[in-house]
């Protein structure tokens, strides 16, 4: 019993409990395509792939003279290559630095897809408010002509358009509930626990537009990190397989042979033998020749990787500054109409129709919902710019989207 009532009376606390976009953000490092390369890092920083002092050891027989008494035994030693080994060696250090730029790749993808539905969110409940607040309208506008049935201001034919109207409102309102729905589910699947806690993020916990422009300009220099770094790291990778393979050459052998039929000749039965192997002909040439185009491949890469780099940068830093523009002015527009002193002055003309002030605020809805567009794509191109800046998964990480860079 007290551990049930214990349950019921932390019940309100927990399903009260919010989600904070930080918590949101962080919840990708422990998602399981970060956790794979921890593991492999883990998994090759015990050495599994240093090679053996030999690299081969065979055991030989032979019929001499196809005598059964004259039978020779041999033990044929191998080993091994020591600039093979040396390239081997570098070859996974290498690897383990991708394996790291990779994991930074993989965390910036999921980082910025944790942004994104921030952002979709918060735009949606500013949606949302706004559809509300012109459901409201509509139905106050409906109530004023059934107030002015029998006057002169009275319209039957708007009257029906806003019935109509109304019910448009209140569907448009129900898919913003139902896009609602498919968003918080895909934010779960995101972060789990959120499945028992609140999303309140709303638009003003948001970092300014103004704020924004500051952030992009003092990330204005191009760094070589990231993605860039990750397609360096891979030519590098390629020229190391391909120095592997050409090191790849058996060094030769040491051999210690018995034949017992020398103890009836009073001689020793035993005699020591080795070869070393003249590297006159390379048996890797195939192997060399696929590394060599690999090596190619990942240069071209490389170099598209600069170009999209610089031509990103450069794209998304002028489309957040034309779309800062844009939504400065709108909000400028918006701010110099002063819509209480207007609806009192129309109030003042007796003749006025109370329904000319409900259409005026009607359309400044309207225009607050492209204001609050501007300001999403805003903060995607915004977004956009610091995947390119590679500052997404910079460390210490921070959450962009906040006010004070948190």
């Amino acid at each position: 019993m007290r551990t049930l009532l214990n349950f019921f009376l932390l019940l309100p606390t927990v399903l009260s409990a919010q989600v904070s976009m930080e918590d949101f953000l962080w919840s990708a490092l422990e998602a399981p395509a970060i956790q794979v390369f921890d593991h492999q890092d883990i998994y090759l920083k015990s050495n599994p792939y240093r090679l053996s002092v030999f690299r081969e050891l065979e055991f030989r027989t032979e019929s001499n003279q196809i005598d059964t008494e004259r039978q020779d035994y041999a033990l044929r030693l191998q080993p091994a290559n020591p600039w093979e080994e040396k390239r081997n060696k570098q070859y996974f250090q290498t690897y383990q630095e991708v394996l790291q730029l990779d994991r930074q790749r993989e965390l910036k993808k999921l980082l910025k897809t944790h942004y994104e539905a921030i952002i979709d969110w918060v735009y949606l409940e500013e949606q949302k408010k706004l559809k509300e607040e012109e459901h409201e309208l509509v139905k106050t506008l409906i109530k004023i002509l059934e107030a002015q049935r029998f006057s002169d201001f009275f319209d039957a034919n708007e009257y029906t358009d806003l019935k109509i109207e109304q019910v448009e409102k209140l569907v448009a309102l129900e898919e913003l509930f139902f896009e609602e729905e498919a968003l918080r589910s895909n934010i779960e699947a995101l972060y789990p626990p959120a499945q028992n806690q609140v999303i309140s993020w709303s638009l003003s916990e948001l970092i300014s537009i103004d704020k924004v422009q500051q952030v992009i300009e003092y990330y204005s220099s191009v760094t070589e990190f990231g993605e860039v770094a990750y397609r360096q790291k891979q030519v590098e990778l390629s020229k190391s397989e391909w120095a592997l393979e050409k090191a790849n050459i058996n060094v030769g052998f040491l051999q210690a042979q018995y034949q017992q039929y020398r103890i009836e000749q009073d001689r020793s039965p035993w005699s020591i033998g080795m070869g070393v192997t003249i590297p006159i002909f390379n048996p890797n040439k195939v192997d060399m020749t696929k590394r060599k185009l690999e090596m190619i491949k990942a240069e071209g890469d490389l170099a598209d990787a600069k170009n999209e780099q610089h031509a990103m940068l450069a794209l998304m830093k002028k489309k957040v500054k034309t779309l800062t523009t844009r939504y400065n002015s709108l909000q400028n527009q918006l701010d110099s109409l002063n819509v209480d002193v207007l609806a009192s002055n129309l109030q003042e003309i007796k003749s006025s129709n109370p329904i000319t002030v409900i259409r005026l605020k009607s359309s400044l809805i309207k225009s607050r919902s492209i204001a609050t567009l501007l300001r999403k794509e805003i903060y995607q191109a915004y977004i956009e710019y610091l995947w390119y800046a590679e500052m997404l998964q910079q460390q210490p990480l921070r959450n962009h989207l906040s006010p004070d860079l948190n």
